[in-house]
């Protein structure tokens, strides 16, 4: 029989310490697609996707087909994780890879807002101007509530946002 863990079991660090918020920032403006993991009726899919993410580190900005089950899912349940790795499918990255996975809320944008990230997202990724401009794409925010980095193989730290 299974135990629902309510506490996490790793350390926490605050956004705030210059040397996480550091490493964070370096990991996710150097890295260009991340794996989006959503749930529709208990059923997991994860999705390789370009990102960007916001100066404060707050929000990572992603782009989809409203036509697609990526959408339908954070259309139906908002609560979505993001995985970003420096994995370069060597031997050493067991114990040099770094990983941030971010748990976050997804909402459509628009008006403004859509067109801010926009920038931001196709400043990262000008090759995809064309896809996040059109209207049968939805440009979705993922508010971080938390970060947790994995680091040196088994080093777990978590990082809320509130």
């Amino acid at each position: 029989m299974s135990t629902l863990i309510m506490e996490p079991r790793f350390p926490e660090t605050p956004a705030s310490d210059p040397a996480i918020h550091q490493l964070l920032e370096t990991i996710l403006q150097s890295q260009r697609s991340g794996v989006l993991g959503t749930c529709f009726m208990e059923m997991p899919l994860c999705s390789q996707m370009a990102f960007a993410v916001t100066e404060d580190l707050r929000n990572l900005i992603v782009v989809t087909p409203r036509s697609s089950t990526k959408y339908d899912n954070m259309t139906n349940n908002p609560n979505v994780s993001f995985l970003v790795t420096t994995v370069s499918n060597r031997p050493e990255d067991i114990s040099q890879a770094q990983a941030v996975t971010a748990t976050a809320f997804a909402s459509e944008l628009d008006g403004e807002r859509r067109h801010e990230a926009v920038n931001l997202y196709t400043a990262k990724h000008p090759d995809l101007r064309a896809f996040a401009t059109s209207s049968a794409n939805a440009v979705m925010e993922l508010r971080v509530d938390t970060f947790a980095l994995v680091r040196n193989f088994q080093e777990v730290i978590r990082i809320p946002q509130g």
